[in-house]
């Protein structure tokens, strides 16, 4: 798929540390361009994206030219391809890259820090002490190990990857291979009261009026992290467009910009 969109960049003579000179392209012009160029001259609307179309396919379907998909990206304020709506098959493989591993949840908040100050009025937690679970660390059943990837005291909870979990095992810190960094002569540890996959791992709590909050009140029901990342992805279906009547008028505007 041709990108025309840097064929539109002027370029500039960049001398390496060397002394070779390269040419490189403008990319620094593109920020103006957006707010006094295109602006100016452009009347947007709407398009609804149909599951699975490409940007390419978008601006064939639209202007008869499907390199014109830069302008897509250029009205919309977006820098790469990653912030284009995914299909659902894209979607499943990035949140199964991004969220690796299982929560471990403990019984309270101390299972996972020494102690804690929280005020509610300043949501979220303030933590006040140090750690008893330490990120990249490895933590044992007795069978298995992992190594830890995140720690929520809020939700009580570390998530850990790599080995197999189950409720009402113990969790122990294995302070004999990470004793340089982390030992204090003291082996932490909870009994692990709940099991979940990172991706339905509860990441706020929100009422029926959509206030947010990250700790569990009455009134406010658990939001997972699957339930965020698909509400995100779908904002993206409905993407600002250049009204195809006016394209061509824009696409001359930029380029005469651009080449100035």
């Amino acid at each position: 798929m041709a990108n025309q969109l840097f064929n539109n960049f002027p370029e500039l003579q960049y001398t390496l540390p060397n002394e070779k000179v390269v040419t490189i392209k403008d990319f620094f012009r593109k920020a103006t361009v957006e707010q006094d160029a295109v602006n100016s001259v452009v009347d947007y609307t709407y398009y609804e994206l149909l599951d699975g179309e490409r940007p390419d396919v978008v601006a064939a379907k639209l202007y008869g030219d499907s390199d014109l998909h830069w302008t897509l990206f250029l009205v919309n304020d977006w820098s790469n391809y990653y912030e284009w709506h995914m299909d659902q098959e894209t979607l499943s493989n990035y949140l199964t890259e991004k969220y690796p591993g299982v929560w471990l949840s403990a019984a309270n908040s101390t299972d996972i820090v020494d102690a804690t100050t929280y005020d509610k009025s300043n949501d979220p937690w303030v933590i006040t002490a140090t750690s008893k679970f330490h990120f990249g660390e490895q933590v044992t059943n007795g069978t298995f190990t992992g190594n830890v990837i995140k720690i929520e005291p809020q939700h009580k909870r570390i998530c850990v990857e790599g080995g197999t979990w189950l409720k009402n095992q113990v969790v122990t810190t294995n302070r004999i291979e990470d004793s340089h960094l982390y030992y204090d002569g003291v082996q932490k540890s909870f009994t692990i009261t709940n099991v979940q996959n990172a991706l339905d791992g509860t990441a706020y709590y929100k009422d029926s009026n959509g206030t947010k909050k990250t700790y569990s009140d009455t009134g406010f029901d658990p939001v997972n992290y699957e339930k965020v990342e698909y509400d995100e992805n779908e904002k993206k279906r409905n993407i600002k467009i250049i009204k195809p009547e006016y394209i061509k008028g824009v696409v001359s505007e930029f380029e005469r910009i651009m080449m100035g």
